[in-house]
C-alpha cells in the first residue's frame, strides 16, 4: 500500500499549482484510506480485502483534483458529479487503475458511489461492501472536518428549516439540494449517522464526539432561539441513536 500512496502523490503533485485546496484534499484521502482499514479491520477481513478497502479510500477522490482545475470548487451541485468523474478518470488512466488488477470493477463501484445519496441494490455482495466501508470512511472525516473547522460552517440568523429538522427526527440521510438555510448546512452533517453501515463507524463518531462538537459549533453562530431548541430535541435523539447502532 505503502507503493500505491506514494503514486497517488505523484499523481497529485501537478494540480498543487491550483491553491491550498488540493494539499487539504490530498490530506483527506490519507485519512479516509486509514479509516477504510480501520473499518475492514474490525470485520475480520482477510489482509487482502483490508488491502483493498485501503485501496477504495485512497482512490475515491481521485475526480476532485480534475474538478477544482476544472471548476474552482468541490461543490458537485455547481460542477460535476466528483464520483462519476473519478470512475471515467480511472476508466481512462491505465497507470492509476494499474494499482488493481484483480478488484478492478470493485474499486470502481467504490469511487463511482462513494458520494451518492443511495447506492443501487444491484451491486454484487462484494462490491456493496466496499463501496459502504468506502462510503463511511468519507463521511466520518468530513465531519472531523467540519469540527475542525477545516470546513467553516456558519449558522447565523437561522433555523432549521421544518421538513430537515422532520427528517433528522425520522432518522433520514438529508439531500443537499434540499437545503434552504445556513442551519440545513450543519444538518445535513447530522443525518450522515443514518447512512452508516459498521459499528465501528458509529464507535469512532462517539468517541471523536462529532455529533456534539457539531452541535456546539452551530450554538456557537447563534442567536435564533428556534435554533437552540431544535438542537436540545436533536442532541439526546441522536446521541441515543449512535448508543443504539453500537450495543445493537
Amino acid at each position: 500500500m505503502k507503493e500505491k500512496e506514494e503514486q497517488f502523490i505523484k499523481y497529485a503533485e501537478p494540480y498543487q499549482k491550483y491553491g491550498p485546496k488540493i494539499d487539504l484534499k490530498v490530506k483527506h484521502t490519507v485519512r479516509v484510506k486509514e479509516l477504510c482499514r480501520e473499518i475492514a479491520e474490525s470485520l475480520n477481513l482477510t489482509e487482502e480485502e483490508v488491502e483493498l478497502a485501503s485501496l477504495c479510500g485512497l482512490l475515491h477522490d481521485i475526480g476532485r483534483f480534475e474538478q477544482w482545475k476544472n471548476y474552482q470548487t468541490f461543490d458537485d451541485l455547481k460542477s460535476i458529479d466528483h464520483g462519476d468523474l473519478g470512475e471515467k478518470i480511472l476508466k481512462e488512466n491505465k497507470r492509476i487503475l494499474s494499482y488493481t488488477k484483480k478488484n478492478q470493477d470493485t474499486v470502481l463501484r467504490a469511487v463511482k458511489y462513494h458520494n451518492k445519496y443511495k447506492v443501487p441494490k444491484t451491486l454484487s455482495k462484494k462490491n456493496q461492501l466496499f463501496v459502504n466501508i468506502t462510503r463511511d470512511a468519507d463521511k466520518i472525516d468530513i465531519l472531523k472536518l467540519f469540527c475542525d473547522r477545516v470546513i467553516p460552517i456558519s449558522t447565523k440568523d437561522s433555523c432549521i428549516s421544518e421538513d430537515i429538522y422532520q427528517a433528522i427526527l425520522n432518522k433520514q440521510l438529508i439531500l443537499g439540494k434540499n437545503t434552504k438555510t445556513k442551519a440545513d448546512g450543519v444538518a445535513i452533517r447530522l443525518g450522515f449517522i443514518f447512512d452508516l453501515h459498521f459499528q465501528k463507524s458509529y464507535e469512532i463518531i462517539q468517541k471523536e464526539d462529532y455529533m456534539n462538537r457539531l452541535l456546539n459549533i452551530a450554538l456557537e453562530d447563534t442567536q435564533n432561539e428556534k435554533l437552540k431548541k431544535q438542537i436540545e430535541t436533536i442532541r439526546p435523539f441522536i446521541n441515543q441513536y449512535i448508543e443504539e447502532m453500537i450495543t445493537c
